[in-house]
C-alpha cells in the first residue's frame, strides 16, 4: 500500500535542508576541481605509512580491545593527553571536563540535542560557520546575527541583542563564536574582545560555546588565550578537533566544559552512537 510518506517525518525532519558543506565537498570529487570553499587539509600532509605501522601494532598489541565497543567517554589516555596538553597552555581543565567525540560536528549537533527547543534564539556572527548553523536549524532554533569587524564579533552590537532580547523577556540559549581564525571570515579575536565578550555573557547570564578547529594552525603572530582560560565563571563549552591537525576521516573531536554539562552530552551521544571509535583513538594516541 502506498502512503504519503513525507507527512510521517518528525517535524524537524521535515525542516531539514541538505547541507551547504555537503554539496561544497561533492564539488571537491571532481578532479578539474581545485577547491578553496571546504576545510580539507592537503592530502600530502597526511602521515599515511605512520598510520599503517601504527595500525599494526596496535592490532598485535591489544588486539580485541581496539576494535570492541568502548567508553562514551572516550579512551581515557587520549583524554589525559588532551588535558595535558591544555594545562600547559594554562588552562585549568580536569579529566571529568572533557569527553571525546565522533568529530566536533558531532559535538554542534549534541549541542542542539542537549540545549534547544523550537524557537530558542543562537547568536552567531554575521558571516558564521555553515555547519553550525546547519546543526542547530535541525532543532528549531533560531539564528540571530551579529556583525564582524576586524576583531571578530562586534561587543557593542552584542550587547545591544542581548539587551533587547533582555526587555522583550527573551534570552539566548548561547553565543556561538569561531574565534580563532573565524570560518568564512579568517578573523582571530584579540584578548581584548574576548573579554569584553565574556563580560557580557556573565552580566546576561549566557553561554558560551567556543569552536576551535584551527587554533592550532597559527604560523605566525601571537597565540590568544583560549575563551575556556578567561572565563572564570565556567560558562564556556570548548569543541576541538583532530580534524585539521591528524586527519579528517578519523573524525575525532571532544567537548570540555563544566562537569555538569559534560554529563549531559555523555547522555546525549550515548543515545547517538554509544562511542567513538577505539581503534581510530589508540592509533592518535600512539600518533
Amino acid at each position: 500500500m502506498k502512503t504519503k510518506i513525507q507527512e510521517d517525518f518528525s517535524s524537524s525532519a521535515k525542516g531539514m535542508k541538505r547541507s551547504a558543506i555537503r554539496e561544497v565537498l561533492k564539488l571537491t570529487q571532481r578532479e578539474d576541481i581545485i577547491s578553496f570553499a571546504g576545510g580539507l587539509p592537503a592530502p600530502e600532509s597526511f602521515p599515511i605509512e605512520d598510520i599503517k605501522r601504527i595500525a599494526v601494532k596496535v592490532l598485535d598489541r591489544d588486539q580485541s580491545k581496539a576494535l570492541q565497543y568502548g567508553a562514551t567517554e572516550g579512551e581515557n589516555e587520549l583524554r589525559q593527553i588532551l588535558v595535558d596538553r591544555y594545562k600547559k597552555q594554562g588552562v585549568e581543565l580536569e579529566l571529568e571536563n572533557l569527553v571525546m567525540l565522533t568529530s566536533s560536528q558531532q559535538g554542534l549537533s549534541l549541542l542542539g540535542k542537549v540545549f534547544l527547543d523550537p524557537e530558542d534564539i543562537v547568536i552567531c556572527g554575521l558571516p558564521s560557520y555553515l555547519g553550525g548553523i546547519s546543526a542547530f536549524s535541525t532543532y528549531g532554533a533560531k539564528l540571530q546575527g551579529i556583525p564582524l569587524d576586524d576583531k571578530g564579533m562586534r561587543s557593542d552590537f552584542l550587547e545591544k541583542e542581548l539587551q533587547k532580547l533582555k526587555d522583550n523577556g527573551k534570552k539566548p540559549k548561547f553565543i556561538y563564536l569561531v574565534p580563532d581564525f573565524q570560518n568564512p571570515a579568517g578573523i582571530t579575536m584579540p584578548e581584548s574582545r574576548r573579554i569584553e565578550i565574556i563580560q557580557l555573557a556573565h552580566k546576561y547570564g549566557v553561554l558560551i560555546v567556543e569552536d576551535s578547529p584551527y587554533r592550532e594552525l597559527r604560523y605566525e603572530g601571537e597565540e590568544q588565550r583560549m575563551i575556556y582560560e578567561l572565563d572564570k565563571e565556567g560558562q564556556t563549552i570548548t569543541l576541538g578537533t583532530f580534524s585539521k591537525t591528524f586527519v579528517p576521516g578519523f573524525r575525532l573531536g571532544w567537548v570540555m566544559a563544566d562537569p555538569s554539562i559534560i554529563d549531559k552530552f555523555v547522555m546525549s551521544k550515548q543515545s547517538a552512537d554509544l562511542c567513538t571509535s577505539a581503534f581510530l583513538q589508540r592509533i592518535t594516541i600512539e600518533y
